[in-house]
Order: structure tokens, then C-alpha cells, then sequence
């Protein structure tokens, strides 16, 4: 899956020179909590958060009359409070695992996409948990079996597949790991429609410890 599939395209953006109370209401019109920012010539040249933002703001506590209040906040531009970290970027055909490893390596929330230097969509954390959830096929009912191999022998995940179609089971899902005893489990999601206790058995009968559950 690649991050285009998954991204936001066209994400709302703030500028250099843009007010900080303009950047502001454009979180909370769209319910946001970041901004891609973009130079006079269209350029990515960071990202700004709103709680970056929300510190901007003058206190509550201050002593500044409304006039001078709204001065101020009127001459503060999104570029005068725009962090100085690194940019983060990822390509929108790089894949959508990328993009959870940066976010993890780096501890931020979204990225922004670009497309042959461009800015051209926005992946969030919410966006790679979603992906993670239809992978998983969790929004779809059915059976949730798996399956424990020990060594991972060629071609098994063939042979699994074949016993639950062969018992009336339509696979949707299919995850596999391998862990560093070389064990391989296997989670598969199949229709209900499935013979499930004689695909049980035919697995047990291979030397595959399995559980399942209905969901």
C-alpha cells in the first residue's frame, strides 16, 4: 500500500506571512491540529501545530487594552513562531510503512507528502491507524483463526489458504509473522460460511496449533 492511497490530498495549508489568528481559525474550522507552511512561492517549509500556535496567544492575565491586543496579533505571523526542527517529508509512492517508521523514529504526528518536490497531500497518525485497521480487516465479520508454525516451511501459508477454501471459507484478510525462533504465525479472516471445525482439524492434523474466534 502506498502512502498516496492513503493520504489527505490537497491539505489546507497556512503561509509565512498569514496572521497567527488566521492559522488558528483554520484548525478550528477544518478540526485540525497541525498546518503544512508555505513560502511566497509555493514551497514546504515546515509544519506548525496548534498548540505552537496557542502559545502565540497573549495570556489571559495581560494588561493590553483590546486595540493593542488585536495589534499584536495581527502583526504575528505563522513564520515570525515557526519552529526551527528538521522537516520530515516522505514521497507519496513510498509505502505506507515508511511512514509509520518515520513517525515513530522522529515522535510526530503527521507528515506532509510531496509528489516531484510538491505538496500534494498529508498523512497523519490517524490515517496509519485506519490503514492498520482495515488490514486487518477488523470492520469485517467473520472468523479470526490463528495459526502456529513452527520453522515456516515453504509454501505453508498456500497450504493453510487452501484447507479453509476447500471448507467453504472465503479469506478477506491475511497477516504473518516470524518471529527470531522461527515461528510463523499466521491470523486469517474468512467468511462464516466455513466449515470451522473440520478446518480445525484438518490444521491440527498438520501439526498446527490453532485458535479462532467469531467476530
Amino acid at each position: 500500500m502506498r502512502v498516496s492511497e492513503r493520504m489527505t490530498p490537497h491539505p489546507v495549508t497556512a503561509t509565512l506571512d498569514m496572521p497567527v489568528t488566521e492559522a488558528i481559525q483554520l484548525l478550528e474550522d477544518n478540526r485540525f491540529r497541525r498546518l503544512p507552511v508555505l513560502d511566497k512561492e509555493g514551497k514546504l517549509v515546515g509544519i506548525i501545530t496548534d498548540k505552537e500556535l496557542q502559545k502565540a496567544m497573549p495570556s489571559q492575565a495581560t494588561s493590553l487594552s483590546a486595540h493593542e491586543l488585536n495589534y499584536i496579533l495581527m502583526k504575528t505571523k505563522v513564520g515570525d513562531i515557526l519552529p526551527k526542527r528538521k522537516l520530515v517529508t516522505i514521497d507519496a509512492e513510498e509505502l505506507l510503512e515508511e511512514a509509520a517508521v518515520l513517525m515513530r523514529n522522529h515522535k510526530i504526528g503527521a507528515i506532509p507528502v510531496l509528489r516531484n518536490g510538491k505538496l500534494v497531500g498529508i498523512i497523519t497518525e490517524t490515517t496509519i491507524f485506519d490503514a492498520f485497521i482495515d488490514i486487518m480487516g477488523l470492520r469485517v465479520p467473520g472468523y479470526r483463526l490463528q495459526a502456529y508454525i513452527q520453522g515456516n516451511p515453504p509454501g505453508i501459508l498456500g497450504r493453510v489458504a487452501t484447507i479453509i477454501g476447500n471448507n467453504g471459507g472465503n479469506i478477506s484478510h491475511v497477516t504473518a509473522d516470524v518471529n527470531d525462533k522461527d515461528l510463523a504465525k499466521l491470523v486469517l479472516r474468512f467468511s462464516r460460511e466455513a466449515d470451522i471445525d473440520n478446518i480445525i482439524k484438518e490444521l491440527e492434523a498438520m501439526a498446527i496449533r490453532v485458535s479462532y474466534e467469531t467476530v
